[in-house]
C-alpha cells in the first residue's frame, strides 16, 4: 500500500467529488440543480487534470466547460421556463428496470476491466511531468492553423444550437 502523501489526498477528495457530483447530476430532479452539480463535477476533474500534469486542460475544463458551455446551458434551461416534472407515478416501470440492469452490467464491466488491468511499475516517473512553456503556444498555432476549420465548425454548431433554443422559447411565450 502506498504511503499516504498529499497528493494521494487531494486525488482521492476530487476523484470523490467528481463521481458523487456527476451522480447527483442524474439522479436531481430539476435541470438547474442537475447543471449545477456538472459544474461541481467538472471542477472535480479539473483538479484531477492539474494532479496528472496537465494544467492546460484543467484550465480548458475550467473556462470553456465550466464557464462557456455550462453557462449557456443554464440560459436555455431558464429561457425554456421548464417546470419542475412530477414524479409521483412511474410511467414506465420496464424501462426503469431494463436501465438499472444495464447501467449494473456496465459497472460490472468497468470492475472486472479495472481488476484485471495490469498494475504500473513502481518508481520515479521517466518522462518531464511539467509540460514545457513551448507547448502551449504550438497547441495554440496548430489550433488555428491545421484544426480552424473544425474550431469555427464548432462555434457556429453552438451559435445554431443558441438560435435554436431562442426560436424554440419564442414559440412558446406566443
Amino acid at each position: 500500500m502506498p504511503a499516504l502523501n498529499g497528493q494521494l489526498v487531494v486525488f482521492g477528495f476530487a476523484s470523490f467529488l467528481a463521481l458523487a457530483f456527476a451522480l447527483l447530476m442524474v439522479v436531481q430532479k430539476t435541470p438547474v440543480r442537475s447543471v449545477l452539480s456538472l459544474v461541481v463535477t467538472f471542477f472535480g476533474l479539473s483538479v484531477l487534470a492539474i494532479l496528472l500534469a496537465a494544467p492546460f486542460i484543467a484550465a480548458l475544463q475550467i473556462f470553456v466547460y465550466a464557464g462557456a458551455i455550462l453557462v449557456l446551458f443554464l440560459f436555455v434551461i431558464m429561457l425554456l421556463n421548464l417546470k419542475e416534472e412530477a414524479a409521483d407515478k412511474d410511467d414506465r416501470p420496464v424501462q426503469r428496470t431494463l436501465g438499472l440492469l444495464v447501467a449494473l452490467a456496465l459497472g460490472g464491466l468497468l470492475a472486472g476491466a479495472t481488476l484485471r488491468a495490469p498494475v504500473p511499475p513502481r518508481g520515479a516517473p521517466t518522462g518531464t511531468p511539467i509540460p514545457l512553456p513551448d507547448e502551449i503556444p504550438a497547441l495554440g498555432r496548430l489550433l488555428f492553423s491545421d484544426y480552424l476549420l473544425a474550431f469555427e465548425v464548432l462555434s457556429l454548431l453552438l451559435l445554431v444550437a443558441a438560435v435554436g433554443a431562442l426560436l424554440l422559447s419564442k414559440r412558446r411565450f406566443e
